[in-house]
């Protein structure tokens, strides 16, 4: 099959969700000074559309990938590396990922020049903050429920389970699709301690020297967690939407539009009732997680090279037991952690 000869660079940034990526978007691949070009008349939504959308039956990489000569051609004649970056890329957390690996080749049967940028971030921290985007996004499950595999396990409905986040698996997969050369692994509390480093990391990769950043500024900061309550419980009765689908009424536009209250909640909430939620959050973070992302952040640091102890990761070279809801061992992939077995884990 002849995909075409356009081949000026190209970046494909996957996420994951909740680390740096709108930092990237906005001041990093959206400079033309920097190296990198994003095509200014095409949303960034159109990549999951073209690769993560369609079925299985349906997608089509020579057409997928016609859609995007243009910008290809208009990167090429910049001299600069074009960039399709979204998070959905590598997967929602809040279905578990279910498609990560299919996108994935998708991703490579469209676009075998491609490099490819995945950022991680420490499992737990990890969780937290995408439970709360998860609530701004429409979902009214509690963290428990969020966490939780319902019953009966009989994979009905994708959901979240906690292997969405060995990061080793997608990390192995996509160096097998596009060379370990062509595919840099970041972590993001490296570019908490020094993004100019962890930006220039990125554009040395793509051929591009070191430029300095202008603007280091924060970009989507956490709200406060008295808000994602409220909202989480305006989500489970006034929008019907793909995380929280029996409303009482729709009102579609309160998801995205609950931000207004932000200022609001930041400024009646007292910062002990903050700190008290956000560590009632981690506590049922860690009583579910436990070490069982320890092997596979240690498979993480020897494919990459990183060194995630010193950002923070537990990393461990024993092979955590896997057990059912009756005790018996399960496979990897099985949904069958439960909190008494995982609690069991805990050092």
């Amino acid at each position: 099959m002849n995909l075409g000869d356009a081949h000026a660079p190209m970046l494909i940034h996957i996420g994951y969700h909740k680390t740096g990526s709108t930092f990237l978007q906005t001041q990093v691949f959206s400079s033309s000074g920097r190296g990198f070009y994003m095509d200014p008349d095409r949303s960034r939504t159109e990549i999951v559309r073209d690769i993560v959308w369609p079925d299985v039956f349906d997608f089509d990489p020579a057409a997928a990938r016609q859609r995007y000569l243009p910008s290809l051609g208009e990167a090429r004649e910049a001299g600069a590396t074009l960039v399709l970056s979204h998070e959905r890329l590598s997967g929602y957390p809040g279905n578990g990922g279910f498609d990560r690996r299919q996108t994935a080749d998708r991703l490579a049967a469209t676009f075998p020049e491609a490099k490819i940028l995945i950022v991680l971030r420490e499992q737990r921290a990890l969780l937290r903050s995408m439970y709360s985007q998860y609530v701004t996004d429409g979902g009214d499950a509690s963290i428990d429920e969020f966490l939780a595999l319902p019953q009966p396990r009989l994979g009905r409905m994708p959901h979240f389970r906690l292997s969405t986040y060995d990061f080793d698996r997608l990390i192995l997969h996509y160096q097998s699709l596009f060379s370990p050369e062509r595919v840099l692994v970041l972590p993001f509390e490296m570019f908490c301690a020094d993004p100019q480093d962890f930006c220039d990391r990125i554009g040395g990769f793509c051929g591009h020297p070191p430029r300095p950043l202008t603007d280091t500024a924060s970009i989507n900061e956490k709200r406060p967690l008295l808000m994602q309550q409220a909202q989480r419980f305006a989500n489970r009765h006034f929008s019907r939407n793909e995380l929280s689908a029996s409303a009482l009424l729709d009102l579609k536009s309160l998801p995205k539009g609950f931000r207004v209250f932000r200022r609001a909640f930041e400024a009646v909430t007292p910062r002990q009732l903050e700190t008290w939620m956000s560590q009632r959050l981690m506590r049922s973070i860690a009583r579910v997680v436990g070490d069982y992302y320890a092997a596979s952040n240690a498979r993480t640091a020897a494919l990459t090279g990183l060194d995630l102890t010193a950002y923070g990761y537990p990393v461990g070279d024993r092979e955590l037991r896997h057990v059912d809801a009756a005790g018996r061992d399960a496979p990897h992939d099985e949904p069958g952690w439960t909190r008494g077995a995982l609690e069991g884990l805990a050092p």
